[in-house]
């Protein structure tokens, strides 16, 4: 792929060409060099003297799958558990929050929290030839890819429901034969 000439000085759509030749950069650089995963982080918040519920938090905000009381809770966004600690201290109370790392199994989308999210990073650095599906490395022994579909996206069913009266909906009408 060849890349644009770099734009003149005067040129009045030079940031727009400047930008879309970073951008070719970039892709190719992703091509050449696989990305290091990254250190994810969810917060575990104790509150004393107030209670939340999850109307309080946006959709990103609160990691599916972990535990989340009125007083104690996991939260994704660093900054809204910050907020809400310090209203907890507000109003006398002693809450606290730590950070714990957190990710999940590409191949079977289980949660892994703490030294088994590490362990599972450092499997992502290894090539991926001594991956064991090619989504990533299995997470545990049990560890089997799970409800996906092609390229790994999710696959979702839905569970047929026949009619009560028993006859053929539209849809079901059989075809004519040519």
């Amino acid at each position: 792929m060849k890349l644009p000439d770099y734009p003149k000085r005067d040129d009045p759509l030079r940031e727009p060409k400047l930008v879309k030749r970073n951008q070719i950069i970039k892709r190719q650089r992703m091509l050449a060099f696989r990305s290091v995963p990254v250190k994810r982080r969810v917060w575990w918040v104790e509150l004393t003297s107030s209670s939340v519920t999850t109307s309080d938090f946006n959709s990103r905000d609160l990691p599916s799958g972990l535990t989340f009381t009125e007083t104690s809770f996991w939260c994704l966004s660093r900054r809204r558990a910050k907020a809400i600690l310090a209203k907890d201290h507000a109003q006398g109370g002693s809450g606290t929050m730590y950070p714990v790392e957190y990710r999940l199994c590409n191949a079977c989308s289980r949660v892994l929290l703490g030294p088994e999210a590490h362990q599972y990073r450092l499997k992502m650095l290894k090539p991926m030839a001594t991956w064991t599906y090619p989504q990533g490395p299995a997470c545990n022994m049990d560890c089997k890819p799970h409800g996906r579909g092609p390229e790994g996206r999710t696959a979702t069913y839905t569970k047929h429901q026949p009619s009560s009266t028993g006859e053929r909906s539209s849809s079901q009408q059989p075809r004519p034969s040519v």
